[in-house]
């Protein structure tokens, strides 16, 4: 440890004096560091010097330093700052994103200080998580929020934190009865709590596949139903989906008319106007005599009321997997691939591949079409067979 206490010239009696407050040197990087540690203690000046290395290793390493204020603020507060920050600069698909991914972080290490966030405690994180049915891929998305909320990088914080497997072919299309007990459940839901707006979001997922935040995204000046088109906007995860016009085919348009009808009930909100969201979002705690449902707010989530319509339906999928449905069904029909990624938004045919599953019922029909002619061959009569001549019974074969 380089610590020591300089000396200086009094400017009275012009005699040289030791200071009483210790400081530091170091080189680190080519560079010499010569700082003071504030204190009249050797041992508070060599722990300065040891915590001033490691700020520097750390920034050299990429690792954010920070003043001393926002180490002692607790994970929640951090976050709560991030996203702030990550809203004004950022999609609204990846801000809902970024926000979904943190509720857990909130929820699990929101009490914790940073320097808490050790190996053993992210390790333990993803132990909780997994226990509660998360998957790996999930897991490893919101660790990696957290990093760059705390302004860490993974790999230097928590080196010996390994990602986990990820599973990229978890979804699945849904069969025809699937959908239809889908649809069924969301049509015939009754209860006090309901979401009246479910059926038309779901019809919309199976007929367009379209994500759930571009249907959740969508604006009345986005639906033309007289020319029987809707355009997708800026709610889009890529920029091949932005701006993207997805015609609608005779269900569609009828929901949507219905949807309308119910939206524009002068109990409601009464005449539609072009800003107003499609599917408009819940108010928090509306005073008395307000409307629950904001025209002006789009919907954030529509998590409960999916799973509620789903276990109702007795069906085991996730609501993304209604685009790999729509995506499945116009494989199945034949539909040039060039027009799928026009409809879907994707930006590459090795993407589109993944969202298509063949379904069985399709392949029993793929290869009945591979069924071989009848070569049956009548078994002769013994009595109707020819008798060989005896003497081509002993002929040699022909060279």
């Amino acid at each position: 440890m380089s610590v020591y206490r300089p000396t200086y010239r009094d400017e009275k009696t012009e005699k040289l004096k030791k200071s009483k407050v210790w400081w530091f040197h170091f080189k680190f990087a080519g560079r010499r560091i010569q700082e003071s540690s504030k204190s009249t203690r050797k041992t508070v000046a060599q722990e300065a010097e040891k915590n001033r290395r490691l700020e520097l290793e750390r920034a050299y390493a990429g690792m954010h330093s920070e003043p001393a204020a926002g180490r002692v603020a607790p994970v929640v507060e951090k976050v709560k700052t991030y996203s702030a920050n990550y809203t004004s600069s950022h999609r609204a698909k990846s801000v809902v994103f970024s926000t979904q991914r943190l509720a857990h972080v909130k929820r699990l290490l929101g009490s914790c200080l940073p320097c808490d966030l050790t190996e053993d405690k992210i390790q333990e994180y993803i132990r909780t998580r997994l226990a509660e049915g998360a998957a790996g891929r999930t897991v490893n998305m919101e660790v990696g929020e957290l990093s760059r909320a705390m302004k860490f990088k993974w790999s230097i914080a928590w080196p010996n934190v390994r990602k986990l497997e990820e599973n990229h072919e978890v979804g699945r299309a849904l069969s025809p009865d699937e959908e239809k007990r889908l649809l069924q459940a969301a049509a015939g839901d009754q209860s006090p709590n309901r979401n009246p707006t479910l059926y038309a979001f779901l019809q919309i997922a199976l007929t367009t596949g379209m994500r759930s935040g571009e249907i959740a995204g969508l604006k009345w000046e986005q639906i033309d139903l007289e020319a029987g088109v809707m355009t997708v906007g800026r709610k889009a995860k890529t920029r091949a989906g932005s701006g993207r016009q997805i015609p609608m085919n005779a269900d569609i348009k009828a929901v949507l008319e219905m949807h309308a009808s119910w939206y524009a009930d002068v109990k409601r909100f009464g005449e539609i106007k072009p800003e107003w969201f499609v599917f408009p979002g819940r108010k928090g705690r509306p005073k008395k005599g307000e409307k629950r449902l904001d025209p002006m707010a789009p919907m954030q989530s529509i998590t409960s009321s999916w799973e509620k319509v789903r276990t109702a339906a007795k069906v085991s999928c996730r609501l993304h997997d209604l685009r790999h449905t729509a995506a499945t069904k116009m494989a199945e029909a034949g539909i040039p691939e060039s027009t799928m990624l026009a409809i879907m938004g994707h930006m590459s045919r090795a993407m589109l591949e993944r969202y298509s599953h063949i379904r069985m019922a399709a392949k029993r029909e793929a290869v009945k079409s591979l069924s071989l002619p009848d070569l049956t061959v009548k078994t002769p009569n013994p009595n109707e067979v020819a008798k060989v001549p005896a003497k081509v019974k002993g002929a040699s074969a022909p060279n």
